[in-house]
């Protein structure tokens, strides 16, 4: 029996900004089938803040969707320093690096209490070989995230300050926009350390120029909100030419 336009409406609400509802929505799914993902799917697993989800070298279990709440993943060198590799909100997909050896390169540290859907791998794989319309889905959401990962890392290392801190305040608005949420507040739920960590900047340079573009106009600041008035000034901004050295 196919699933009804109320059984699918039912499950979109349960995960309304999840990109889970991507993967438990293609279309033809049978009720059967949907009551196959729900039983597959553990929603609303709680993280405290700073507590780890998964850490570098962990084998690769379950990958996560960011149900509420923010993460960072990070790297450690041997010489135990930390470099933090980007910063996760809801809807957003984790444990995507452990695809490829099967273990985590990174560890995720949430920077609130979160809660996530949880997805076993094992049975994922069983699942996906019954339901092709679900492997394209998750293929697809595999190569976006990864995809704008690369985009936004190779964009930081061509830009200077100003520009580095527009482009990403610009890609929090989009991600955003790419789940139905409006574009505006962006959440910055790190701290500015861990924030200077990510864009290769210091404390300083950081908080200089968010408190130059709140003085301009362009931003508002609200305690870990960011509004963005102007969002054209914002852009021109972000696509100041090559790099060149902070003033």
């Amino acid at each position: 029996m196919v699933a009804t336009s109320l059984q699918l409406e039912q499950l979109a609400e349960t995960c309304s900004h999840c990109s889970l509802r991507y993967l438990c929505l293609p279309y033809g799914l049978s009720h059967e089938d949907i009551l196959e993902l729900e039983r597959l799917v553990s929603t609303g697993v709680p993280i405290g803040a700073s507590d780890e989800l998964f850490v570098q070298g962990d084998p690769l279990e379950d990958i996560y969707a960011i149900r509420d709440g923010s993460m960072k993943t990070v790297v450690v060198d041997e010489d135990g320093l930390e470099q933090i590799l980007g910063f996760y909100y809801p809807g957003d997909l984790l444990g995507l690096d452990g695809f490829a050896d099967q273990k985590h390169h990174c560890t995720a540290v949430a920077l609130e209490p979160t809660h996530v859907c949880r997805i076993p791998v094992a049975r994922l794989d069983r699942l996906v070989d019954k339901l092709p319309s679900l492997r394209h889905q998750l293929m697809r959401l595999m190569s976006q995230a990864l995809s704008d990962e690369e985009k936004l890392l190779l964009t930081l290392g061509r830009k200077n300050s100003m520009g580095r801190i527009c482009s990403l305040l610009l890609t929090l608005s989009r991600r955003r926009e790419m789940r139905g949420l409006e574009p505006s507040p962006v959440s910055l739920s790190m701290k500015r350390l861990e924030l200077a960590n990510f864009l290769s900047m210091r404390l300083e340079t950081v908080s200089r120029v968010l408190t130059r573009l709140q003085r301009d106009g362009v931003i508002r600041i609200r305690h870990n909100d960011v509004d963005i008035v102007d969002p054209e000034a914002l852009r021109a901004r972000s696509s100041q030419g090559a790099w060149v050295a902070d003033q």
